[in-house]
């Protein structure tokens, strides 16, 4: 198996200078909003020619880019591609995924480039670069709203993380919305998905209501702060993103009341379901949702702070300094706070799958990169 880690230029000049293919490994958010993304920034769209995926369900989806339409089929497909190819996994739990495309016979040359672990080594192994717009004064009031759903108590390392927030922010109102103060009815999205005891999935519609709604800083239960979030009080609204570009509200992210680009993001969600008409949950996080929304108002995926529309969409290392995939915390001078991603949405296979990805991590990594060095070298 070829598996590379370098530089996207590198990589553009590989699949460019051997007139390769490409094929997305995986449908959810990197392969369908982070990847293509990276990939119309190099010119490289055009060449993809399928999606792969595991899932059955996602086989019955298409793939649409601008004027294209792409399959999502399944894995065994790969045996079928006839010119050299490029496959681009973009699955963070990639641990077996590996193990599966080791035993496909190809016709062809095929290496391949984990997205994820390429945006960790293209945007996320410095201090990040970009500059957010502040305002002269504070702005967000000194609010900080979580939710909390399902009436259990709140366990200790969960309670940890919400007594940092009174450590750094002592003169802060901390809000807990659970279902006697919030209205989990209001969209249907969070009617169905608390009717299912998927609680973990309220929040993705819940945040933003929540700061457009009253203002403040949200942040979820597993976030710890690790300094004094008053200097993010001068803007008038921010959030952050996932080491893989993927926008996340919930590590820290904050607004005025009202805040337009917030609305807009409302807006994007108005019609999304929990349940599809088969009774199947949608698999999408709010992730994809979110990132594509701001895409669409100007956002580029490069590793660097911008502000859009008003909101500062801050670089990894604000928030998200912690990834579940490496099992690494890259904290800078930049960083607030740490997402520590306890994955209470996730269900034990999935859980299994990072325990196993974070523990080949780091060999994987070393190996890919020196692999990417070979091949650049030989040129």
């Amino acid at each position: 198996m070829v598996l590379k880690c370098t530089s996207f230029e590198e990589m553009h000049r590989e699949i460019t200078e051997q007139d390769m293919s490409i094929v997305v490994f995986g449908a959810g958010v990197v392969g369908t909003v982070t990847v293509p993304e990276i990939l119309r920034q190099y010119d490289l769209l055009d060449r993809v020619d399928f999606y792969i995926d595991n899932s059955p369900a996602a086989w019955e989806r298409k793939i649409v880019f601008e004027d294209r339409v792409l399959d999502i089929k399944p894995v065994d497909q790969l045996r079928n591609v006839e010119k050299n190819t490029v496959v681009l996994i973009a699955v963070s739990r990639y641990a077996e995924i590996l193990a599966q495309l080791e035993r496909i016979p190809y016709k062809v040359y095929v290496s391949y480039f984990i997205m994820p672990m390429m945006c960790i080594h293209n945007f996320c192994s410095n201090i990040s670069d970009g500059k957010p717009i502040f305002s002269e004064k504070p702005l967000i009031p000194k609010k900080i709203h979580y939710m909390w759903l399902g009436k259990k108590q709140i366990p200790s390392n969960l309670q940890k993380c919400i007594d940092s927030w009174t450590k750094y922010c002592p003169d802060y109102e901390i809000v807990q919305w659970n279902e006697n103060n919030y209205d989990v009815n209001k969209h249907q999205y969070m009617r169905d998905a608390y009717e299912q005891g998927a609680y973990g999935f309220v929040p993705d519609y819940a945040r933003l209501d929540i700061l457009y709604e009253h203002g403040g800083i949200y942040m979820d239960t597993d976030v710890e702060v690790v300094k004094n979030l008053d200097p993010l009080l001068y803007q008038e609204a921010f959030c952050g993103v996932e080491k893989w570009q993927v926008v996340n509200f919930g590590g820290c992210s904050g607004a005025i009341k009202g805040h337009r680009m917030i609305g807009e993001l409302l807006e994007a969600r108005k019609n999304v379901p929990f349940l599809d008409a088969d009774g199947r949950k949608n698999s999408f996080t709010c992730g994809f949702y979110d990132t594509n929304a701001v895409i669409k108002n100007g956002y580029r995926i490069n590793g660097t702070t911008q502000n859009v529309q008003g909101m500062n969409i801050y670089a990894f290392d604000y928030f998200h300094p912690y990834d579940y995939m490496s099992g690494h915390t890259y904290m800078t001078e930049h960083t607030y706070s740490i997402h520590r991603f306890n994955g209470g949405w996730l269900d034990e296979k999935m859980k299994l799958a990072n325990r196993e990805t974070m523990q080949e991590y780091d060999r994987i990594y070393e190996l890919a990169v020196e692999n990417g060095r070979n091949a650049q070298e030989r040129g």
